[in-house]
């Protein structure tokens, strides 16, 4: 699959969580922050909660699931692009790193499968 493709099915994802999310009534406070370290896909907030979302999307019959994906490797880069991004948006309420799977359905009329592994991994910042 050539990179535009995945660049394209990745955004479709991102946007079929961020719905996902308000539709939980999760405020989405960024999309796609980056810095030197990485980027994470989706920071959201409730109530007295932020949350860092990784997400990864598959087409149906991938290799391996979705959250599979989210290597330990990975998690030290989102811990550290989160601190990076605390440094100019400071934070007293509680922090937590998601992930939240997506498959694509069959067909454009299918819904995608979601899954959302809440407090995925510990993140020590």
């Amino acid at each position: 699959m050539s990179r535009d493709l995945r660049h394209t099915l990745g955004r479709w994802g991102e946007d079929q969580a961020a719905l996902y999310l308000e539709h939980r009534n999760y405020k989405i406070v960024e999309r796609g922050f980056r810095c030197r370290f990485g980027e994470i896909d989706i920071i959201a907030r409730t109530g007295e909660e932020l949350i860092f979302c990784e997400v990864k999307t598959r087409r149906p019959g991938a290799l391996i699931a979705p959250e599979e994906a989210v290597s330990r490797a990975k998690q030290k880069r989102l811990i550290k692009t989160a601190g990076w991004y605390l440094n100019s948006h400071p934070w007293e309420g509680e922090l937590r790193f998601d992930v939240i799977a997506i498959v694509a359905g069959t067909s454009a009329s299918s819904p995608p499968e979601i899954e959302w592994f809440q407090d995925a991994f510990p993140g020590e910042l």
